[in-house]
C-alpha cells in the first residue's frame, strides 16, 4: 500500500529543500536532459515524416499512379528541416522526390546503400551522414510491400536548440535568488491547486458533463480524493450509458417489430389470397382440364414467393442474432462469378436480357466462404435482372490485384436516387425502382449482402446515376486473417 504523506508534511519538507534541490539539478541534470529530449524529438520527426509520406504514397505506389505519389509529397515544403524526400518502387525506380537543394546529390552512395537494404515496417534506424540524417521507410499497402521512402533531415537545428537550452539553464540558475523570495507563496498555490481542481470538476459534473475527470498526483488524501471522484464519476457515466443503450434497443426492437408486421402482412396477403381464390375455384368446379396445369403454376409461383420472403426474413433473424456460421476456404473467384450468371441466365433470356462476363488478372483464388460469397453476388445478378428493362445488358466483372477481389455487377436499369444511395444497404428498405417483370422484392437482400461482406473484412458499394444504371461492387481481401462467426 502506498504511503501517504500529508499536506502539512510536504509543505514542511518542500520549504527546506527546494531552494537546494532546484539549483542542484539544473546545474548537473538540465542541459544534458534538455539535449537528449531534443535528440529524440528529432529522431521522432524523421521517423514520423517518412512514416506520413510512405502511407499516403502507397496507393499510388500499389496502382503505378505516377502523379499521385507526387501529390502527396505536396505537404514537404511547409516541414522545417526536410532536405530531400526520395519514393522508389519496388523495382527501384525513383517514382518521385523532393528536392528543395543539391544536397541529395551528396549523398548518392548512401541512398543506394539503403535502397540494398531489407527494410522492414517497425524501422527505427537513422544513419547521420555529416549534417543530415538518414532514414528508410518502407510503403506497405494492405500488408504488402509496395514501395520504399529515403528521407534526409537536418541536423543543424538541434545544435540550435541545445544552445538555446543552455542559455535556459543560466538565466534559470541566475533566478534562483529571486525565486528564493517567492517560494512560500508558489508552493501554497500549488497546495491549493488540486482542490480548485476538484470544486472545477464537481460544477460541471453538477451541470451535466459526465466526461469530466481529475489527473491529481500529490500522494496525499487529496489524490485519494481525487480518484475517489473519478471512479464516481465513471460509474454515473457507465450506468447513463447503460440506460440509454437499453432505451435504444428496446426502440429499435419496436420499430423492426412494427417493419416486420407490415412487410409478413403486406408481401404473404397477395399470394396467399391467390392460392386461396384458386382452391375455391377448384372447389366450386370451375376449373378445367385443360386449365389445371396454369393455375397449379400459379399456386406454385404465390408458394414460391412467400418460401423466398420466409426464408429472406430467416436469414436477417439469423444475421442480427449471430447465428451465422462462416467456413471460410479457397475459392475461385471467377468460378463463383460464372457459376452465378449460367444460374441465371435462363431468367435474363425470358427479359431478352444479355449477360457478359468480363475478367481481369490472373490468379483469382482468394479466402472465403463459398455459399455466402455466392448468395452476395447472386443478388447482385437478380436484381440486375429484376430492375433492368428487357432487351438491356448486364456485365459481370471480376477483376484480381495481388491484395484483393473485386467484384461488379453494371446494369441499364433506373439508376439510384441520393435518397436510395443512403438507405441502399438498410433491412425492410423499398428503393424507389420498381422490378420491370412483376417480381417482388422485400427490401432485405442488399441488408443481407452488406452484411457478409463485413464479415469477410471486404468493402460494398454502389457507383449510379438517376436514369444511367447502377453498378454494384465488392472488394473482398484476399486472405483474411479473422477467423469468426457472424
Amino acid at each position: 500500500m502506498k504511503r501517504r504523506i500529508g499536506i502539512q508534511l510536504k509543505f514542511v519538507s518542500l520549504v527546506l529543500v527546494l531552494l537546494v534541490s532546484i539549483a542542484v539539478f539544473i546545474a548537473a541534470f538540465f542541459p544534458e536532459r534538455q539535449k537528449l529530449q531534443m535528440n529524440k524529438y528529432l529522431n521522432d520527426k524523421v521517423i514520423v515524416t517518412a512514416q506520413m509520406t510512405a502511407f499516403n504514397a502507397s496507393t499510388g505506389l500499389e496502382f503505378g499512379d505516377d502523379d499521385a505519389v507526387r501529390k502527396t509529397l505536396a505537404v514537404l515544403p511547409q516541414l522545417t528541416g526536410v532536405k530531400f524526400v526520395l519514393v522508389y518502387n519496388l523495382g527501384g525506380r525513383e517514382v518521385a522526390g523532393y528536392k528543395p537543394d543539391s544536397t541529395y546529390l551528396t549523398l548518392t552512395s548512401d541512398i543506394q546503400r539503403l535502397l540494398t537494404l531489407d527494410i522492414k515496417p517497425d524501422n527505427k534506424d537513422i544513419y547521420d551522414v555529416g549534417e543530415v540524417a538518414l532514414h528508410a521507410e518502407p510503403a506497405m499497402y494492405q500488408g504488402q510491400k509496395v514501395g520504399q521512402v529515403i528521407m534526409g533531415i537536418s541536423r543543424e537545428e538541434l545544435s540550435k536548440d541545445a544552445r538555446q537550452s543552455i542559455y535556459i539553464a543560466l538565466g534559470v540558475s541566475a533566478g534562483i535568488v529571486i525565486l528564493g523570495g517567492v517560494i512560500m507563496l508558489v508552493i501554497s498555490g500549488r497546495l491549493v491547486k488540486p482542490l480548485k481542481t476538484l470544486e472545477s470538476a464537481a460544477e460541471k459534473v453538477s451541470s451535466g458533463d459526465l466526461s469530466t475527470t481529475v489527473q491529481i498526483t500529490t500522494n496525499d488524501e487529496v489524490e485519494v480524493l481525487a480518484n475517489t471522484f473519478n471512479h464516481m464519476v465513471e460509474s454515473i457515466r457507465k450506468a447513463l450509458e447503460e440506460v440509454q443503450s437499453s432505451l435504444k434497443k428496446a426502440e429499435e426492437a419496436n420499430t423492426r417489430k412494427t417493419e416486420l408486421l407490415s412487410i409478413v402482412s403486406h408481401d404473404l396477403k397477395s399470394p396467399i389470397t391467390s392460392v386461396l381464390a384458386a382452391i375455391k375455384l377448384i372447389e366450386l368446379g370451375d376449373i378445367s382440364a385443360d386449365e389445371f396445369p396454369e393455375v397449379g403454376g400459379m399456386i406454385r409461383q404465390s408458394c414460391e414467393r412467400m418460401i423466398d420472403l420466409i426464408e429472406s426474413l430467416l436469414a436477417s433473424s439469423a444475421l442480427e442474432m449471430g447465428r451465422i456460421q462462416v467456413n471460410k476456404a479457397t475459392c475461385d473467384a471467377q468460378d463463383l462469378m460464372k457459376r452465378v450468371s449460367d444460374s441465371n441466365m435462363q431468367k435474363a433470356t425470358n427479359k431478352m436480357q444479355t449477360i457478359i462476363p468480363q475478367a481481369k488478372g490472373d490468379n483469382f483464388e482468394f479466402i472465403a466462404d463459398k455459399g455466402l460469397m455466392q448468395q452476395v453476388l447472386d443478388n447482385f445478378v437478380t436484381n440486375a435482372i429484376k430492375y433492368s428493362p428487357p432487351e438491356t445488358t448486364i456485365i459481370t466483372r471480376v477483376m484480381a490485384t495481388p491484395q484483393a477481389i473485386r467484384f461488379e455487377v453494371e446494369d441499364e436499369g433506373p439508376g439510384l436516387s441520393e435518397e436510395d444511395k443512403q438507405k441502399l444497404f438498410g433491412f425492410f428498405q423499398r428503393l424507389s425502382a420498381r422490378p420491370t417483370g412483376g417480381e417482388s422484392s422485400h427490401g432485405v437482400g442488399l441488408a443481407i449482402t452488406k452484411r457478409v461482406v463485413d464479415l469477410h473484412g471486404g468493402k460494398i458499394w454502389a457507383e449510379s446515376e438517376l436514369g444511367k444504371g447502377t453498378t454494384f461492387v465488392v472488394v473482398i481481401p484476399r486472405h483474411y486473417e479473422e477467423q469468426r462467426a457472424a
